[in-house]
């Protein structure tokens, strides 16, 4: 905060703000200061209160079947979500964008890279691509989706389930990354990313027996490598 003006607080003085509203909020004081290093941070739980489950309401819930199959949701939110990220390495998103010359191609392919903006800020798009990753990984969970070969998403698998909960986590880094709103700090978290992307692709994706536009065999997708 501000939000037209973020970036100005220290991380010491952020660690100061942030236990002082623990304080205020009667909060019970550990043992120790609170860190200021995000490593340390990371370890820290706040215990909430625990729900009591409601089996009325369970049964009113709507069920939500999936309505693509998975390279769609791959294509269609993942890929250029991540996508938008990876170009923080090259582009600051503080640096105003110029608008497109006049007499461009009207049939040049959109662009994801410059999606929103003319609507929303640089660092605004990296914010809502980070959140977009963190909150759909879970889409890969959804029983009864089916990949683009009609295999079914091994969404039972103990591997696919850790590889979808390293791409939430990935993109939960993305937006604490963007938060800082230094390039370089998320260029450093987009390894993270390319990673939990990597892991899944090594061992459901990346098969040989494609084409020379698409290496890997799309009939071995969603099929776990055997070793």
């Amino acid at each position: 905060m501000p939000l037209n003006d973020p970036g100005k607080l220290t991380p010491s003085d952020s660690v100061d703000l942030v236990a002082y509203v623990l304080q205020a909020g009667k909060f019970p004081s550990g043992r120790t200061d609170l860190a200021v290093d995000e490593a340390a941070l990371k370890n820290i739980v706040l215990p909430g209160a625990k729900a009591q489950p409601n089996p009325a309401a369970a049964a009113k819930m709507p069920a939500f079947p999936p309505a693509g199959n998975l390279t769609q949701v791959m294509r269609g939110i993942l890929f250029p979500s991540s996508n938008i990220i990876f170009n923080v390495q090259t582009y600051d998103p503080a640096t105003t964008v110029k608008p497109n010359p006049t007499g461009a191609d009207p049939t040049a392919s959109f662009s994801w890279v410059n999606w929103g903006a003319g609507i929303y800020k640089g660092w605004e798009i990296i914010d809502y691509a980070a959140v977009a990753i963190a909150e759909s990984a879970p889409l890969m969970l959804t029983p009864g989706r089916r990949c683009e070969n009609g295999r079914p998403v091994p969404v039972e698998n103990a591997d696919w389930i850790k590889f979808s909960q390293e791409l939430a986590e990935a993109g939960r880094a993305a937006y604490r990354a963007s938060q800082t709103r230094n390039q370089e700090v998320v260029s450093d978290v987009t390894n993270q990313l390319a990673d939990a992307c990597l892991h899944c692709h090594e061992v459901y994706r990346d098969k040989p027996g494609g084409t020379v536009e698409d290496p890997s065999s799309k009939a071995l997708r969603c099929v776990p490598l055997k070793k």
